[in-house]
């Protein structure tokens, strides 16, 4: 072993163990990578560049503004309207035609995408029938998952792989190479998640009330602001309660109105009832400091979370959302959306205390309580997804058919082989902007640039494998005897491997450290290259047995009540039987 190989194997086992810890960003280490390979002299600036013009990256970039054009248009949000009122049966049958209406748009769409904007629907279609959300959650994620899988253009493993082949001189790969494996997986998962997996399925109604969900009713008080407190005629800025006692006050009640979501600027007067959030030692304290009692002769509580003026919504930090990575009082959550956070949950955890400082992720569920205007504003701006709220109406622009018509002419035209998937992609984003279909400034702030970064920076990575021999020493080192190795068990290897490391690690990241070796594999063995190729693409896509190996999984986390043993009950034995499958039909679609 050469010092390079060496060095390599270190960045690389370095680069494993912050993608499985996240301490770092997936893209921020991903981007890491070729500058360390550069500082060592490993690679050259230009190969640790070369991923942002590699044909993946720009591949993946232009799919994901496509596939914006149709979010941006109401396309998907038309479709996810009328899956809640069509008349499609009993409800496993709606359930059923709904997945594969989920798995049909996968293939063309970023899937995470896709169950952001179905995972509403499919909430309230739990709610309507009576059953619980985790009943109908597992198979939005799985469905998308497995439909992203039918098209080179599904998933961004896919075109991850893709880029590496043709960057090997393997071009043969077109849009619907992978279909025929492709339709076989998603048929056999749904046949899957309908028959055992609907049986492993947990069933975990949790609440239906939304207070009740976060036990935020029993934190909370009326105190009434008597003769002589020091809170008189001060703001709420300048008092810093939160601060100070870690108590939130979420409205007041002046006279015979309430005022929800006070700002900071609103002053204190005496008589007025302060509806108050905090633990029973911290209400005391407040009360005791600051002259604050109960309100004398109160029949009833005023702290109504749901009325005309204000109500409760429970909405989830998505992709691209500005708060993630940032704390409430980082991102002055109150001052800007005039609405309080009331709770945090994350994996199932609520969190109510402290709530300023804590800094937020991807998956988050935040529930929220203000005014209605209020509410709808938050509803509809970029990265949050409001999960449990009265609807607010979807405005769709005059051009969903112009972005359906620009979709289906990228797909014909690298179907038929007119143009190359890369080409016909640019021209299709070319024409989404200039057709308005989606503006350039919701490109810089919608789009799901960590996959790009990701990919740039991880790409190099493959070049110093190779050009250090980093690659070829693995799988002489390994295996020995691999010349007595036949082809099925080969593909079941590196399915193993592959599907281990994605079930840890972005997929993506995957993709990029084990199909090198696969080539390597290939033509120590004299099997054909596309074999292992696609054997890596199907199993870095197989993310079901932790909820952390996909971001759509990451999505239905924490609305679908789960525990991480729930994706390994339910996604082990489907990772096993998609393996088999792989093993069997890889061979008969890419023979040696």
């Amino acid at each position: 072993m050469t010092w390079e190989i060496g060095f390599v194997f270190v960045v690389i086992a370095v680069a494993l163990v912050l993608f499985v810890s996240e301490r770092y960003p997936i893209d921020q280490v991903a981007l890491a990578i070729p500058v360390v390979l550069l500082v060592g002299g490993i690679i050259s600036p230009a190969e640790a560049v070369s991923g942002f013009s590699n044909t993946a990256t720009v591949t993946v970039a232009a799919m994901l503004i496509l596939g914006l054009g149709l979010v941006k248009t109401g396309v998907i949000a038309a479709i996810a309207r009328w899956a809640l009122t069509a008349p499609l049966g009993p409800p496993q049958m709606r359930l059923a035609i709904l997945c594969l209406v989920v798995a049909g748009t996968s293939p063309f769409l970023n899937n995470t995408a896709v169950v952001v904007v179905f995972l509403p629907v499919f909430l309230s279609l739990a709610y309507q029938e009576g059953e619980a959300p985790s009943r109908y959650l597992m198979p939005l994620s799985f469905a998308a998952i497995l439909g992203g899988t039918v098209t080179l253009v599904g998933t961004s493993t896919n075109l991850v792989v893709y880029g590496i082949a043709e960057s090997h001189g393997l071009s043969e790969l077109t849009m619907f190479s992978i279909a025929p494996l492709g339709l076989v997986y998603l048929a056999a998962g749904m046949l899957y998640l309908f028959t055992v997996g609907r049986w492993l399925i947990p069933r975990r109604m949790g609440e239906a009330d939304l207070s009740g969900k976060y036990q935020v009713r029993q934190f909370l008080a009326e105190l009434a602001v008597q003769s002589g407190s020091a809170a008189i005629a001060k703001s709420l800025g300048e008092l810093k309660w939160r601060e100070r006692y870690g108590v939130s006050i979420l409205g007041l009640g002046r006279g015979d109105r309430s005022v929800w979501a006070p700002g900071s600027e609103r002053r204190i007067v005496e008589g007025d009832i302060l509806y108050a959030q905090g633990t029973p030692q911290q209400l005391l304290t407040l009360s005791r400091r600051e002259r604050l009692d109960p309100p004398a002769r109160r029949a009833k509580s005023a702290i109504d979370f749901i009325s005309e003026n204000a109500r409760l919504m429970e909405v989830m930090i998505g992709p691209h959302c500005t708060l993630a990575e940032h704390t409430l009082g980082e991102a002055r959550f109150q001052q800007r959306h005039g609405a309080m956070v009331l709770a945090i949950q994350r994996h199932g955890i609520t969190m109510r205390d402290k709530l300023e400082s804590l800094r937020l992720a991807f998956g988050d569920l935040l529930l929220v309580h203000g005014p209605v205007p209020a509410l709808d504003a938050l509803a509809e701006e970029p990265g949050f997804v409001p999960l449990r709220m009265v609807g607010v109406p979807v405005q769709d622009r005059p051009r969903a058919l112009v972005s359906v018509g620009i979709l289906l002419g990228v797909v014909t035209a690298a179907t038929t082989g007119l143009l190359a998937i890369m080409p016909a992609a640019l021209i299709g984003v070319v024409l989404m902007v200039f057709t308005s279909c989606v503006r350039l400034d919701e490109i810089y702030s919608e789009m799901d640039w960590m996959v790009v970064f990701l990919l740039a920076g991880l790409l190099p990575l493959g070049i110093a494998m190779e050009t250090t021999g980093a690659a070829a020493w693995l799988v002489t080192a390994l295996s020995q005897g691999l010349g007595q190795v036949a082809p099925t068990a080969v593909i079941a290897g590196i399915y193993v491997i592959t599907a281990l490391l994605t079930a840890v690690m972005s997929n993506v990241a995957t993709a990029v450290v084990v199909a090198p070796i696969a080539l390597f594999v290939a033509s120590q063995l004299g099997m054909n290259p596309y074999a292992l190729l696609i054997t890596v693409m199907f199993a870095a896509s197989a993310s079901f047995m932790t909820p952390m190996g996909y971001q759509t999984n990451v999505l239905i986390y924490g609305p679908g009540g789960y525990r991480f043993t729930d994706f390994l009950k339910v996604g082990t034995p489907l990772t096993i039987l998609l393996g088999i499958l792989t093993t069997l039909l890889v061979p008969v679609f890419w023979p040696s």
